[in-house]
C-alpha cells in the first residue's frame, strides 16, 4: 500500500504541472530543493514546498519539487513516525524516510520506501518551524516502473523550503 501511495504521488503532481497554464516565467519556488543523482546536479525548485500532517497520532513531514516546466522530473521525501516531526536524522531502516525520484521521460520511477532491502535512505532534519524546514539527504534508490538503470545513487541532497 506504500508503494502505491508514494507511486501515485508523483504521477499526480505531473497531472497537476502539466494542467497549469503558465502566466509568466515564474517557477513558483518556495525554497531551495538540490540533489545529485547518479553524478548529475540536479534542482527541483519548480513548485517546491513542504508540508506537515499531524493525523490520529500519525506525523509526516512531506517534501516535493519539479525539476522545471520542461522536464518534469520531481523527487518527493517523506518522513514519517508517530512522534512530531522535529529536527533528527530519519532513516529508511528505521522506515522513517521514503524516497522518490521521477524520470518523465520513459515513465521510469525510484523509490525506497523501507520495505526495499536493496536501497536505502537517510534525511537529515536541521531546523523545523512551523513556516519553515531545513536539512539534507542522500539514499540508493531502487528502479519500480519502468525500464531503466537498476538503482539511482542520490547524494549532496539540501532542502530549504517553506511549509504550507
Amino acid at each position: 500500500m506504500k508503494k502505491l501511495k508514494l507511486l501515485l504521488l508523483p504521477f499526480c503532481v505531473l497531472l497537476v504541472l502539466s494542467a497549469c497554464k503558465k502566466h509568466s516565467p515564474t517557477t513558483n519556488a518556495t525554497g531551495t530543493f538540490t540533489a545529485t543523482i547518479d553524478g548529475t546536479p540536479q534542482t527541483f525548485n519548480v513548485g517546491a514546498s513542504a508540508h506537515v500532517d499531524n493525523t490520529s497520532g500519525f506525523n509526516s513531514l512531506s517534501l516535493i519539487g519539479v525539476q522545471s516546466a520542461g522536464s518534469s522530473n520531481s523527487m518527493i521525501i517523506i518522513v514519517n513516525g508517530t512522534s512530531p516531526i522535529v529536527a533528527g536524522t530519519y532513516t529508511g531502516a528505521t522506515s522513517q524516510a521514503d524516497m522518490s525520484y521521477t524520470q518523465a521521460s520513459g515513465g521510469l520511477v525510484y523509490q525506497f520506501d523501507g520495505g526495499n532491502e536493496a536501497s536505502n535512505a537517510t534525511v537529515v532534519i536541521k531546523s523545523i518551524s512551523a513556516t519553515n524546514v531545513q536539512g539534507t539527504f542522500n539514499g540508493t534508490l531502487e528502479l519500480i516502473t519502468g525500464s531503466g538503470a537498476a538503482s539511482k545513487t542520490v547524494t549532496n541532497g539540501t532542502f530549504n523550503l517553506t511549509i504550507k
